[in-house]
């Protein structure tokens, strides 16, 4: 059979690690060198699964997704959900072979003496997805619903159910999942209308320090990971407050203690645009024992702890499509020849993957600085700390799954008429990469959690704190006069935000949007001026101006856009450097 391989090429084979070296210079500013030496085999590891297996289990996984069995033979309601085969093995390769759910809850996981970093965790995640988004969306909910129950929950709730959600063996594995979403609300959480009831029986009387048993009946509309093991949920206790301050924070099982399935019905899956391998429902809840979780009535606030951890989740997986986006697009224009030489060497071509480049970089700049904070706040709990997370979370939700559609979609472009069909895997990160501009919250919703940061908890005040620290450390004659430029437009964005607060409510949303994108995108350049500063003074043994070049790139992209627009700037940057650029090569001053 005549190989078609160069003629049509792939990234079939290739490690994702071993080809992202921006993962690893990342990595690099957030570990210690001991974590770093450790976390190498594990990434390795993982780029060659996440290519060589994971990405062929993929395929078959959203062609044949899951379907509810509803009924048994002797008609008996079951709601059961079926898989394919080969979805089980990926959830074998994430939740047990790399732990990534697991691993930063137990110590001792994957060779660490104790709990594995947030980036590596987050790295992990970042390859696997490039393969393969449906099974992350479980793994990203086990995660953080075991990270709100170390916070929330009472020490019993603790013991019986933190074993299983952080478990390295999918036999002793319970799955999480959160179900909030009601046909009424959408993203309106205090319009739930799912009611809690105390549960009446003996077994009620719980010892000291078990949290009370209740009765939960409503319907919740969006469900994903619908068939998990444990559910986080939102209901009202009667005679609740109305809004958010009125709800309650319950744990859901899925089977109780003699191993009938609880009362809730799984009506039917969703038929999604994306995320195919993924099983995502309708449920009722028709009297389900739940468990408090927390203070009653902080039932929203406490939830607000899981969807922040799921949103930087949600922003991994779009830098992951983004990447492989990029990583696609760079095989397929260097190996396929168009009008007598490859399409990587048409000035066109080199300009649009340059364009994609720094998109990937810069995003993945912001996305693995805020891992880097998370895990300052989990381990230590800086209150300066926990601020900046509180808004690079949103930054990171809100700006790189809107880059993610750009990119996925610029990528399917290049592919060409293949791109487009199904054979080929663009038109799986496209639709996969949507969903997280939706998921935990879509952009206006986003956008609003920022200025609720700003205005209730000074989350700007850090966020300005820490980029004029970073730019005034800033040393190198060459960056300086570019880190002062930056430093006078983030003086002037903290001036027009304050001028807000002298306009009514809905005045001021109007321009939030762009100001949010502008905090998002003076974080990223912030961190690629400083990345660049480092290359620099390396000598030798950095990448030379590499990153000062990215850091100008992106600076004329989205900041300082030529007068004619970014496509009418004439920087001959991806003509003088693409290869140094895309390789990652040292470029000399």
């Amino acid at each position: 059979m005549l190989d078609l391989s160069h003629i049509m090429p792939d990234s079939e084979g290739i490690n994702f690690y071993v080809a992202d070296p921006d993962l690893s210079f990342l990595l690099g500013r957030h570990l210690s060198l001991e974590d770093n030496d450790r976390a190498q085999g594990i990434l390795t590891e993982m780029g060659a699964v996440a290519s060589q297996k994971m990405d062929e289990l993929a395929g078959v996984a959203n062609r044949q997704g899951p379907v509810l069995v509803q009924y048994d033979k002797r008609g008996q309601r079951i709601d059961e959900v079926v898989f394919h085969p080969v979805y089980h093995e990926l959830e074998r390769i994430a939740y047990q072979d790399f732990a990534i759910a697991a691993c930063t809850h137990r110590k001792g996981v994957l060779g660490w003496p104790g709990y594995v970093p947030q980036p590596v965790k987050f790295a992990l995640g970042y390859l696997g997805m490039q393969a393969e988004s449906g099974v992350f969306c479980p793994v990203s909910m086990t995660d953080a619903l075991a990270r709100l129950m170390e916070r929330y929950a009472s020490e019993p709730l603790k013991q019986r159910f933190l074993p299983a959600l952080t478990a390295v063996t999918l036999s002793e594995l319970k799955q999480g999942a959160m179900f909030l979403t009601e046909k009424q609300g959408g993203s309106d959480v205090g319009q739930t209308a799912t009611v809690a009831r105390p549960r009446q029986s003996d077994e009620n009387v719980m010892g000291e320090g078990l949290q009370p048993e209740w009765e939960l009946w409503g319907d919740k509309w969006f469900c994903s990971n619908v068939s998990a093991d444990l559910i986080l949920t939102l209901a009202r206790p009667e005679g609740a407050l109305p809004g958010t301050r009125g709800l309650g924070l319950f744990l859901v099982p899925r089977l109780l203690d003699d191993g009938t399935h609880n009362a809730y019905s799984i009506n039917r899956l969703k038929d999604k645009l994306g995320t195919r391998s993924l099983a995502t429902g309708e449920v009722t809840l028709q009297g389900a024992l739940a468990y408090q979780v927390g203070a009653l009535e902080r039932g929203f606030i406490q939830m607000t702890e899981m969807i922040n951890l799921t949103r930087i989740w949600a922003a991994i997986g779009s830098l992951a499509a983004m990447r492989r986006s990029f990583l696609e697009a760079l095989v397929h224009t260097r190996g396929r020849v168009a009008f007598g030489r490859p399409l990587a060497e048409h000035p066109l071509m080199r300009r649009q993957l340059v364009d994609l480049l720094i998109e990937v970089e810069g995003c993945a700049a912001l996305a693995f600085e805020a891992t880097a904070v998370l895990e300052r706040v989990d381990r230590h709990g800086a209150e300066e700390d926990r601020r900046l997370l509180r808004i690079l979370t949103p930054l990171c939700k809100y700006y790189i799954p809107k880059r993610g559609e750009y990119v996925t979609l610029e990528a399917l472009e290049m592919r060409g008429g293949n791109g487009y069909v199904e054979d080929w895997v663009n038109p799986r990160l496209l639709r996969d990469a949507i969903v997280n501009v939706v998921w935990e919250g879509s952009s206006n919703v986003i956008v609003l959690d920022v200025m609720r940061a700003i205005d209730r908890e000074g989350a700007a005040a850090a966020l300005f704190g820490m980029l004029d620290q970073r730019l005034q450390s800033l040393q190198n004659a060459v960056v300086v006069p570019v880190a002062q430029e930056v430093q006078a437009l983030v003086n002037q964005l903290t001036q027009r935000l304050q001028e807000l607060s002298a306009l009514d409510s809905e005045s001021a949303q109007l321009p939030m949007r762009g100001l949010v994108e502008r905090m998002a995108q003076l974080t990223i350049l912030t961190l690629l001026l400083e990345q660049a500063e480092d290359e620099l003074v390396r000598g030798p043994e950095g990448t030379g101006k590499r990153k000062w070049l990215i850091a100008l790139l992106y600076l004329h992209r989205h900041i300082l856009v030529h007068p004619d627009g970014w496509a009418a700037d004439s920087d001959p940057t991806a003509l003088n450097h693409f290869e140094a650029l895309v390789d990652w090569r040292a470029i000399p001053m």
